[in-house]
């Protein structure tokens, strides 16, 4: 049994399914069946069991993945920690990002990092907030941009920017649009939101069931491909921050106006190792990040003001 093993299976057992953890490790589908069967010829035992879905763990294959998870925790965790005497900027660095992060913050930060750091890899995984949280919480990402504030022994949280969620459409849409829309009028409009974003629904539903209305014509999809289609065609519109359409709000091909919801105005943390307990590595791309962030406040035009 080694870490390697120990990797595929885990990866195996939350994905469910042999080609999804393939795809996720950038391994080959017959080199991860095979290393898991050598891990169930070493302890004699079925760790995963096929489905009409894909493969879930045996009784056996949970107990070995509450361990599992615990061994590569560690073992990653003494890894940092004895990188960090080595004093140079190299290795893998994971960062989990918003959507609209992968837009405005993750091609800048590859070109830099690219430039200034040639030895290091950035593995990006993209989620919103809370998905991030979890993900982060996991051992799953090094650093993580997230609306909470964290603090432990072991990590810490930084406020970065603020951001507003703002209505989103077609020039032809917004132009009989307030700059500033009540949750009232909100309700009332013909809206696409993103299925995954669970923390928005809730934020507005609630908002509605303090003020007694509801959605008027809401859909859901989680393709944002299809969200921007129904935007362009003028036929619906999206709450999100402006980072997420910068590119079509700047070239004048969507619009936004501002919702008065107090709840939609979020505070993002970079949250991450302590920083007395940062690799050389970590160290070099919290940097990055931070400067990014800043110029792009400092620009103005996504959406962000200082924390």
């Amino acid at each position: 049994m080694d870490i390697r093993q120990l990797k595929y299976f885990l990866a195996v057992a939350k994905l469910e399914s042999l080609t999804a953890a393939s795809r996720a490790l950038n391994v080959t589908q017959p080199a991860i069946g095979q290393q898991i069967r050598k891990l169930e010829d070493t302890l004699g035992v079925r760790l995963l069991a096929r489905h009409s879905r894909g493969m879930r763990l045996t009784p056996v294959g949970k107990l070995l993945h509450r361990r599992a998870q615990e061994i590569v925790n560690i073992v990653e965790q003494t890894e940092r920690e004895v990188s960090r005497h080595k004093g140079t900027s190299e290795g893998t660095v994971r960062i989990g990002v918003t959507p609209s992060l992968s837009r405005v913050l993750v091609p800048r930060l590859m070109e830099v990092c690219f430039d200034r750091h040639p030895g290091v890899t950035m593995l990006f995984q993209q989620g919103y907030p809370n998905d991030l949280k979890m993900m982060w919480e996991e051992g799953e990402c090094d650093f993580a941009i997230i609306q909470q504030d964290i603090e432990t022994h072991e990590s810490e949280s930084l406020p970065i920017y603020r951001e507003r969620l703002c209505l989103i459409g077609s020039p032809s849409v917004c132009a009989s649009i307030p700059q500033r829309v009540s949750a009232l009028e909100l309700a009332g409009l013909p809206l696409v939101l993103d299925e995954r974003s669970v923390w928005l629904r809730a934020e507005l539903e609630r908002e509605f069931k303090s003020m007694r209305i509801s959605f008027s014509d809401v859909i859901e999809s989680s393709s944002l491909d299809i969200r921007r289609g129904y935007l362009f065609q003028g036929r619906r519109l999206a709450i999100a921050p402006v980072a997420q359409f910068l590119s079509e709000i700047e070239t004048g091909m969507l619009m936004f106006r501002h919702i008065n919801l107090e709840s939609f105005e979020r505070t993002m943390h970079l949250v991450g190792p302590r920083v007395e307990m940062m690799t050389a590595t970590e160290s070099s791309i919290r940097i990055l990040i931070l400067e990014i962030v800043d110029t792009l406040v400092s620009q103005g035009g996504v959406g962000w003001s200082a924390p």
